[in-house]
């Protein structure tokens, strides 16, 4: 689990308790679970890289400060590469308080590249984010695009709701694999995933939409 946290000057309001609902958040993870806390303004911020020594990654939120303008996916982008290259269920937690107002990258890239990598991206927005509509859309499409969920608080008690129901999807998360035939799409691939049988209609799954041919080095 890659914890991305908005240190931008977005954060000036409510950064403290950001920063506790983060820290309930790791405190809420099986010791099983690796864990990197990452921190973006302009650059990014690999505070703690990944680890299973959760005590570490508390010290990295405690030690974030805020201050610059928001390369958010700038950085979410350098994040899905760090988490790229590993095997089975990986993840990505962004905690963002405003719009990105100095990234080069577009979001579409930052999506596709988190889907065929298979790294699933969950956004927990303030109410101040929710409030610029092409965040909003963004957000939503990008999560939902690699399996996972887009959040928007009002207030801390919602960020640490949403934060404990990202624990709860993480608990509840599968890995399905396939080989595909042989065929000559060097382009994008769609996956629709669907349950089959009556008694199973009543349940609601999230994946990713498809994926990109990765080089292997």
């Amino acid at each position: 689990v890659y914890v991305l946290f908005d240190t931008s000057n977005y954060m000036y309001r409510g950064f403290v308790f950001a920063q506790d609902a983060i820290a309930d958040f790791v405190r809420s993870l099986e010791p099983s679970y690796k864990i990197a806390f990452y921190s973006y303004s302009r650059d990014l911020s690999r505070a703690t890289t990944l680890t299973g020594d959760h005590t570490q990654i508390l010290r990295g939120v405690r030690g974030s400060v805020a201050g610059d303008d928001a390369a958010l996916y700038n950085c979410l982008l350098l994040t899905v590469k760090d988490a790229a290259p590993l095997k089975g269920r990986k993840a990505i937690v962004v905690f963002s308080n405003g719009p990105d107002n100095a990234s080069s990258v577009p979001p579409e890239n930052v999506a596709e590249l988190a889907q065929s990598t298979g790294t699933i991206i969950y956004m927990i927005s303030t109410q101040q984010a929710e409030n610029d509509p092409v965040s909003n859309a963004v957000f939503e499409r990008m999560s939902k695009a690699t399996g996972g969920k887009a959040y928007f608080a009002k207030n801390w008690r919602e960020e640490r709701q949403a934060f404990a129901s990202i624990k709860e999807d993480l608990v509840h998360l599968y890995t399905l694999s396939y080989y595909p035939q042989a065929n000559q799409n060097r382009g994008w691939r769609s996956i629709h995933v669907k349950l089959v049988g009556k008694d199973l209609q009543k349940y609601r799954i999230r994946t990713r939409d498809g994926y990109r041919l990765v080089a292997q080095r």
